[in-house]
């Protein structure tokens, strides 16, 4: 039963560590930089909201100071369950001109909502967020940079953790998340991204719908 054991070690000593070796040395044998270069495609914004009221208006108002044209964005598409709050907020701001409201009633879960919200929306690259987390102002174009390169489908952004104006992304870091951003950066010179921050990541809409059909209840 020895080489049981030997097994077990070694798939937990490759999914810990040899994992991350490989990608590092692929990404010296054959690396694949992405050719990045200045875009402005039209640009969807993409949000599921729930009993979002507290946080809503500021993350709207962080939406409407990203630095990318306005010619560029196209209405953004929210869903929302039962929530009297975060609906008269949607109203408000739809009726600005810039956000388009859908209200769902029926709670399907947030996978169901974006793929609603996919189908709906119109932008060349879809930008996918939640109500939580503030986008820095430059964040969204150096996202659409990496759309130059036809080969690319989808690009993550980075979440910092902590107040990035008082310096204190550091903090609240843990070791398993700054191991976590260095291999998500080694499969990104290797040519493969296997996950992307929910908070911010941005997508070709004719994957992203593609993706959509394929996951769509029924």
């Amino acid at each position: 039963m020895k080489w049981v054991f030997w097994i077990a070690v070694a798939t937990i000593a490759y999914s810990y560590v040899g994992y991350a070796v490989w990608l590092w040395l692929r990404s010296l044998w054959s690396p694949r930089p992405v050719r990045r270069g200045p875009a402005e495609p039209a640009v969807s914004a993409v949000m599921v909201v729930r009993n979002e009221e507290a946080v809503l208006v500021r993350k709207l108002e962080n939406l409407l100071t990203l630095d990318y044209p306005l010619r560029n964005w196209t209405w953004w598409s929210f869903r929302t369950d039962r929530a009297i709050g975060t609906a008269s907020i949607l109203k408000d701001f739809g009726a600005r001109g810039r956000v388009r409201t859908r209200l769902k009633l029926e709670s399907q879960g947030k996978a169901s909502g974006l793929n609603d919200a996919i189908e709906l929306a119109s932008g060349e690259i879809l930008l996918f967020t939640d109500a939580r987390q503030l986008i820095e102002p430059g964040a969204l174009r150096l996202l659409v940079e990496n759309f130059s390169d036809p080969a690319v489908g989808c690009v993550s952004g980075e979440l910092m953790l902590g107040d990035p104006v008082g310096g204190e992304t550091g903090r609240g870091t843990g070791l398993y998340w700054r191991i976590e951003k260095k291999i998500r950066e080694m499969e990104s010179a290797s040519g493969s991204v296997a996950g992307a921050t929910g908070a911010i990541y941005c997508a070709r809409r004719e994957f992203a719908r593609a993706s959509a059909r394929w996951n769509h209840p029924g």
